[in-house]
């Protein structure tokens, strides 16, 4: 090790990435004889083996051989994070190895095993080393998390409080894990620079899973996991950085060449290769057997495009579908309504109709008309108040007029709903499941949270006459499911409860925590079902108050981009531009400076790690054999 690494820092220019040609022409000449005794190749370092793939003509000319496996990489990555911090037997990365290691090259001294008088070892705490109380804060964060219906598995099951260690993860809990829920629970653990170094390597994995990634941020991206390897370094001890750890550097330049991870990672090939797996019903030959149910499948596919109807074998259906226009699913019941909730309710879906919009204007040049010294404040609220009996009143006169045409649906939203509504405990539309948040309390799942981006007026003060429209972002929970019954449709509309803009904060990170005991606007308790955007709320461990916002990414696609063309699923969604403008800088890693390389060793408490030495049943030492090497 100490000629492939002297300990010194280096200050040369990383090296070139060369292309197809380059290297066959640095490969071509390699002759290999195998055995281990016959051997002839070029003496040309770093260079042993030709593959036989290089004998393809059109090889040396692709910008990318061999696509990484994101999948598999994140959850190798999240496996050595997971299993170093919680110290888990087989996962972790540090050990005596790992701190001869350190030995070995010369550095970091305070790490080195100490032997005990007893003739036990004793392995300082390192930097990302955590304490019994730490680990009972991290897996008691991930305990307590409810996560929407269809978001992942169920992640309280996957967590061992009596070992405190994570059990059977498998590659989506790995990802939901990195994406967006070990960010939250490491906030209260762990050294600043430490934790704002894997946080940041979680939001790397976020972003490259973007559905729209703008090529003119893939720059940043790479030069982004580029430092964050190096603050990685300064903490984590050599043996933490194998290929996996290595391979993330190339993930954004097969981006570049590729496209988004999404369209090409291998959830999709492992779930058809488990179809496969069943179809195996003679180990001897399972390509047969495979090969035979797949020539059965498309004939049946061939004969089912002829019938009216049919569905494709081994095609999975969707859960929604059907379901994208709005279909209740829990707690069906008639109930009438109070006039100010139906008021509220009906007024609220009146600005929202594309189709009355006009009628809106009118009615606002009609209250200007004859309140000239009103200001825009006082307008809005007369509107509000008086504007469902102003719009009936102009569209009978209207209807009584033959020369003018009123559409159907304006007419039944003129007269409007019926007082007798359709109550619901659980709704599914736009590819989501809601519940009230009754529904939640007794339920494993937390599929009560939502999300309102809306353009609104601020006003400096009561006398104020040039008001700011900004774009606002609201965050709140589900009292009740509503559909209302207009005379030839119904509309569902979500009754909620909202969060106190003044309690929602931005981390340095782009977090959004929300301060879920401060209320506010109960004027304007109603959304349309179809307005709503699905998050869940995660307690941040550091404090109690506050709990961070988690944004699902949207299985249906045309969900995913809106009118203006931005991706809704992107990286953090309420850390981007529109989400910023009612939110205010706050957390505690607002002044990390991970510049500071001394931060490799825990001071804040000395529960480091003994060495068990392995025995046999019969209580006798084993000793470990060494392989030889070539």
């Amino acid at each position: 090790m100490k000629k492939a690494f002297n300990g010194k820092q280096e200050f040369g220019e990383r090296p070139k990435i060369m292309p197809g040609v380059e290297v066959f022409e640095k490969i071509k000449d390699i002759q290999i004889t195998f055995g281990k005794k016959h051997r002839n190749f070029l003496s040309k370092q770093g260079f042993k083996k030709c593959s036989k793939l290089w004998s393809l003509p059109y090889w040396r000319f692709l910008f990318v051989r061999h696509s990484l496996d994101v999948m598999h990489i994140e959850k190798n990555v999240c496996d050595s994070l997971i299993g170093t911090l919680l110290n888990i037997p087989g996962k972790t990365k540090d050990g005596p190895k790992s701190r001869a290691d350190l030995e070995t090259l010369g550095i970091r001294q305070e790490l080195h095993v100490v032997e005990k008088e007893s003739g036990r070892k004793y392995l300082p705490p390192a930097a990302y080393t955590l304490s019994r109380k730490e680990k009972i804060e991290l897996c008691e964060s991930l305990a307590g998390v409810k996560v929407p219906q269809v978001y992942s598995s169920n992640i309280r099951s996957l967590v061992n409080m009596d070992t405190l260690k994570l059990v059977g993860l498998k590659s989506h809990d790995c990802h939901v894990l990195m994406q967006q829920l070990l960010p939250v629970a490491i906030r209260s653990i762990l050294p600043k620079n430490v934790r704002h170094a894997i946080i940041r390597l979680c939001l790397f994995f976020n972003a490259i899973y973007s559905k729209v990634i703008d090529p003119k941020d893939l720059k940043a991206l790479e030069e982004d996991i580029i430092i964050i390897l190096c603050q990685l370094e300064m903490y984590f001890a050599p043996s933490f950085f194998d290929i996996m750890v290595h391979l993330t550097v190339h993930l954004v330049r097969e981006i570049r060449y590729c496209g988004p991870v999404y369209l090409r990672v291998q959830w999709a090939f492992e779930r058809q290769m488990r179809t496969y797996q069943g179809y195996v019903t003679n180990a001897y030959r399972p390509e047969g057997c495979i090969a035979e149910k797949l020539f059965y499948e498309e004939v049946v596919a061939y004969v089912s495009e002829f019938m009216v109807n049919a569905m494709k074998i081994g095609l999975p259906v969707s859960r929604h579908s059907g379901r994208m226009d709005g279909h209740g699913t829990l707690g069906r019941k008639q109930l009438d309504m109070s006039y100010e909730n139906w008021h509220k309710a009906h007024s609220y879906i009146l600005h929202n109709e594309d189709e009355v919009a006009p009628y809106v204007e009118r009615h606002m040049r009609h209250l200007r008309k004859y309140n000239p010294r009103a200001n825009p404040k006082s307008l809005a609220e007369k509107q509000s108040k008086s504007f469902i009996v102003w719009f009936k009143d102009e569209v009978i006169r209207e209807l009584e007029d033959p020369s003018v045409v009123v559409s159907d649906r304006v007419k039944s939203l003129a007269f409007g709903p019926n007082f007798s509504a359709t109550y619901y405990s659980g709704y599914v539309i736009n590819g989501c499941t809601f519940y009230t948040r009754f529904q939640d309390d007794i339920s494993t799942m937390q599929n009560s949270g939502v999300t309102l981006e809306s353009e609104v007026f601020h006003f400096a003060s009561a006398k104020d006459k040039n008001p700011v429209c900004a774009t606002m972002r609201y965050y709140g929970v589900i009292e009740e499911i509503w559909e209302l019954h207009y005379s030839k449709f119904s509309i569902p509309v979500f009754k909620c409860q909202w969060f106190d803009s003044n309690g929602v904060v931005e981390s340095s990170l782009g977090q959004i925590f929300v301060n879920l005991k401060k209320t506010g606007h109960k004027e304007d308790p109603f959304i349309l079902a179809n307005q709503a955007r699905q998050i869940f709320y995660m307690n941040d461990p550091s404090d109690k108050r506050m709990a961070a916002v988690i944004t699902p990414r949207s299985r249906v696609a045309f969900f995913s981009i809106d009118a203006t063309g931005d991706c809704l699923d992107d990286t953090m969604l309420e850390a981007s531009s529109l989400g910023r403008r009612n939110v205010q800088v706050w957390g505690d890693d607002d002044d990390d400076n991970a510049d500071d390389s001394s931060m490799y060793v825990r001071d804040d408490h000395n529960e480091g790690t003994w060495v068990e030495e392995q025995k046999n049943s019969k209580g006798v030492k084993l000793k470990r054999k060494r392989k030889r090497s070539n």
